[in-house]
């Protein structure tokens, strides 16, 4: 009987971790669109247009740090932005603007402050140059 206690607590254990990760979902919305959508793969965007993103979590939490960084890939990861955000179990998302970036591969970062800047969610993302249609 004794050797069941172990195993029930570290399923319980388990269980709360799992529970207790912080989770949510990328959405982008580009000028004109009325809603943000779930993009799969590595979203392109053209270089001259404003594209909104969101994040939002999955569910309440306590009030919490969260880290907003945008790297771009270069011979390694450069950052071009970082901030942070507080969410609490009243504002579950953190917002942003992709916009006047040089085309390239970037990704934006989501992590929890609070808890040693752990990865929450990524996103790669593509910036291309739009070619005119002008003809010279």
């Amino acid at each position: 009987m004794r050797g069941f206690v172990p195993i029930g607590l570290v399923a319980v254990l388990a269980l709360c971790a799992l529970s207790c990760a912080v989770g949510g979902t990328f959405g982008f919305r580009k000028f004109g669109e009325d809603t943000y959508r779930q993009l799969s793969g590595t979203p392109e965007f053209a270089s001259d247009e404003a594209v909104d993103w969101v994040f939002k979590f999955n569910k309440k939490y306590g009030e919490r740090a969260i880290g907003i960084v945008c790297q771009k890939k270069e011979l390694v990861w450069v950052e071009v932005l970082s901030r942070s955000e507080k969410i609490d179990k009243f504002k579950l998302v953190v917002y942003g603007t992709i916009k006047d970036l040089a085309p390239g591969e970037y990704q934006l970062i989501i992590t929890d402050v609070d808890n040693d800047n752990k990865l929450i969610d990524m996103k790669d993302f593509i910036i291309y140059e739009k070619e005119s249609d002008e003809d010279d």
